[in-house]
């Protein structure tokens, strides 16, 4: 075998093994949050996201930091109050900078059950403004919420709809939608907080409000950074590796033969 063909294998092989290691440790750039780790780090928050507003873990939008840490028996995520500013970025009326209050979340470690502080932030753009307060919301609670086509009120019964419809007819044909809260669940880092937060608004001197309305915002799925553990070679890429370093030794044997039959 030629050195340059000889070389040229063993770079295959090289090559071929270092593949065979990424495949193995290498994983998704997140993995769910692990509530038990105490140390305080850097995490990820998604908020579902799907039109369906009673049915849970559809869809997510966009991640967002937050941190986390665990004592006494309780887990606590913190939303800082920049982050849930930025949550609006885009509406109309425009986020109001430094009205958000941070986003806070404690998770019983035994159970799972999640609560959610209370929160707050306002919106102006022009003669236009409107507030918000987030009311405590909680995984092992329900609540009812009126689908679809008008806002998302909260709602106890479908009873309760069809004497709106009495009075109002943008409630007839329409169904109060039951949703339960669940706790975190470690496999999927999916935990769904259900609660109630009042809205209101003004147009210039014309106000409206405050209305209860369904939280949209308690459908959760929590992450945290993969950090890969010390890399393991598969057999099929120790084999690889252990065949490049007999390719090298028997390179390394054969040029010292060739090198004293040329001075020959």
């Amino acid at each position: 075998m030629a050195t340059s063909t000889r070389f040229g294998l063993l770079n295959v092989i090289v090559f071929a093994a270092v593949l065979c290691a990424v495949g193995v440790t290498e994983a998704d750039a997140s993995v769910p949050l692990r509530i038990l780790d105490t140390p305080a780090r850097a995490v990820f928050v998604e908020i579902e996201n799907s039109s369906n507003i009673d049915t849970l873990g559809q869809s997510y939008g966009p991640v967002f930091p937050a941190t986390y840490s665990a004592s006494g028996g309780v887990g606590t995520l913190v939303i800082s109050a920049a982050t849930h500013e930025a949550m609006y970025s885009g509406d109309f009326p425009a986020p109001v900078p430094g009205s958000f209050t941070p986003i806070v979340i404690e998770i019983d470690l035994a159970t799972r059950h999640a609560t959610s502080q209370v929160a707050s932030g306002a919106f102006a753009s022009g003669p236009l403004t409107g507030s918000f307060t987030q009311g405590v919301l909680q995984s092992n609670a329900v609540l009812g919420v009126i689908v679809s086509g008008v806002p998302p009120f909260t709602c106890a019964s479908q009873a309760q709809v069809d004497f709106l419809c009495t009075i109002a007819p943008q409630f007839c044909g329409k169904t109060c939608s039951l949703v339960s809260g669940s706790a975190y669940d470690p496999a999927t880092g999916k935990v769904n907080l259900v609660g109630s937060r009042t809205e209101s608004g003004c147009d210039g001197g014309v106000c409206q409000g405050p209305f209860t309305l369904f939280t949209p915002r308690g459908d959760l799925r929590l992450s945290e950074p993969f950090v890969p553990a010390v890399p393991a070679l598969s057999p099929y890429a120790t084999a690889l590796l252990l065949g490049a370093i007999l390719v090298a030794a028997r390179a390394a044997s054969s040029r010292p033969a060739r090198s004293r039959r040329a001075r020959r």
